[in-house]
């Protein structure tokens, strides 16, 4: 492997390191890992030692602080849970659902001057109906058994433990109607990472006020809201099914794609084209960055948009030092500054397959391009047609395996899908932006929602079709995770005799 992609194996390195800490939690105090990682930091300064041992020892490093940081971030997120009921206050993190006989909510508990999350079931009153009286950032007083969280289906590789441990959930809770009631709660004992994002997912509820506001269609708001502002709560389990079957799932979901759109827009607006200063460029980007940030922090810092911003910046960094394109290394930086901050995030679903997506993109488009170079195929039109394609299999070849070990599917008509769902929801983003531009004027954001509505519902129509069709997905697949790991080599042994049958040394 070539030194180039120290990055890379830097970030593998990381990657292993946290896996390892996964696995001997809490078997090892946690200040072993730094007694043993600094002789190997020391090392790095020794002037007779070779390259590779050097390098060797790097990694080990890395290694052993991916160790570390995981015992750290297990040691600072610790609750000790008991079976007794407590009293606590708690602030709500999200808007009640309605599910069945209770309504479901994330919780931000205050207890002892301490504070953790915990996802909420409270039984519903059917008399008083005080449940319909709290929203989000609204504060109650409660008594509650806080218990460990439990899979509910333990033999289904999604791991439902797992994943809120990953997004900061440490407990859960069941609450009978009679043992809560609205109270004013003092948001102080919350960091300042949660009053900011608290605040902005209140300003961000006015915001969907303003869509309701325009009479759309139900799931058409839903999936508006959803593409635009990341509420995903409206969407009905059979629009979910459609775009699921049909594989546009991520156009649900706030991430690259999205972000990625906003970005190439505000590009537009601010010139197109590099300019020659890079003066100019610098403000450019900066501008563009506190925009796309400014969106991160509105739609609430989740977990997807943070990682898609970090890419973003990361891309923008790599025109600032006028570097060709975005690398395999500029991949691997991002991972490797998210793993950092959240060492569970490896386990997030949604930074597996952004993360091979992107992989996929960037190995398999440049080998694709060098096949298909024919004169015809690089006419404007053709062009788009060959540059979607590319990009549609290359992201595909990257997400496939972890798409059938999670959810025991694959899309068949995924290249069909993309041709469709791309444009309309490039569309929808757009004029989402002009609705919001045309504030001032009622009379043309009206119309402006018009329009949206009507693509959104050509968004939501052709995905309902195109999953009808027959032989539309592959259900029930049901692989372990050494069957994954076995796919991805198989991928890249291909794809290294390609390089080798196209680069013989």
């Amino acid at each position: 492997m070539k030194d180039s992609y120290v990055l890379v194996f830097v970030t593998v390195s990381l990657m292993t390191g946290i896996l390892t800490g996964e696995y001997l939690r809490p078997a090892v105090p946690v200040w072993v890992w730094p007694a043993c990682l600094l002789p190997l930091l020391l090392v790095q300064f020794a002037h007779r030692m070779g390259n590779g041992l050097k390098n060797c020892c790097l990694y080990a490093a890395v290694m052993l602080m991916g160790i570390w940081v995981h015992a750290l971030h297990e040691k600072e997120n610790r609750v000790m849970l008991t079976d007794a009921p407590v009293s606590y206050e708690a602030v709500l993190l999200s808007n009640p659902q309605v599910h069945g006989k209770v309504i479901q909510c994330d919780l931000m508990v205050i207890s002892n001057g301490l504070t953790h999350k915990v996802k909420a079931s409270i039984l519903r009153d059917t008399v008083d109906n005080r449940w319909q009286r709290i929203h989000l950032g609204d504060g109650i007083r409660a008594t509650s058994v806080l218990q460990e969280p439990r899979n509910f289906y333990p033999n289904a590789n999604f791991d439902y433990v797992r994943w809120l441990r990953v997004h900061g959930f440490r407990a859960q809770t069941f609450i009978y109607y009679a043992d809560w009631q609205k109270a004013r709660v003092k948001l102080a004992p919350l960091s300042a990472f949660e009053r900011l994002r608290l605040r902005a997912l209140q300003f961000r509820n006015k915001l969907i006020d303003r869509y309701r506001m325009q009479g759309l269609d139900g799931q058409q708001e839903a999936v508006l809201t959803a593409m635009t502002l990341g509420d995903k709560s409206l969407i009905s389990n059979d629009v979910r099914n459609d775009y699921s079957i049909s594989g546009a799932s991520h156009l649900l979901a706030l991430s690259g794609l999205h972000l990625g759109i906003i970005y190439a827009i505000l590009a537009m607006l601010t010139g197109g084209r590099r300019y020659r200063s890079q003066w100019q460029e610098l403000l450019r980007q900066f501008l563009i960055l506190s925009a796309i940030w400014s969106y991160t922090v509105l739609v609430g810092m989740s977990a997807s948009v943070i990682r898609s911003a970090v890419m973003l910046t990361i891309y923008a960094i790599v025109i600032l030092l006028r570097r060709r394109s975005f690398s395999p290394n500029s991949l691997a930086l991002a991972a490797f500054l998210i793993l950092l901050q959240n060492p569970l995030a490896l386990w997030d679903v949604g930074f597996q397959m952004s993360f091979l997506a992107v992989a996929g993109i960037l190995l398999f488009v440049p080998l694709m391009e060098r096949f298909l170079t024919a004169p015809v195929l690089q006419r404007r039109g053709i062009r788009w047609v060959v540059s979607m394609t590319e990009v549609s299999i290359a992201a595909q070849l990257g997400v496939f395996p972890v798409t059938m070990y999670y959810f025991s599917r694959f899309s068949s008509y995924f290249l069909l899908t993309n041709f469709v769902a791309i444009p309309l929801a490039t569309a929808v983003l757009y004029l989402t932006l002009l609705f919001f531009a045309t504030s001032p004027l009622p009379w043309l954001q009206h119309a402006t929602a018009t329009v949206i509505g009507t693509v959104t519902g050509w968004l939501n129509g052709s995905l309902s079709w195109l999953s009808a069709l027959p032989g539309a997905s592959i259900e029930n697949i049901r692989i372990n995770h050494w069957q994954v790991a076995a796919i991805y080599i198989i991928i890249l042994c291909v794809y290294r005799i390609i390089c080798l049958t196209l680069h013989p040394r």
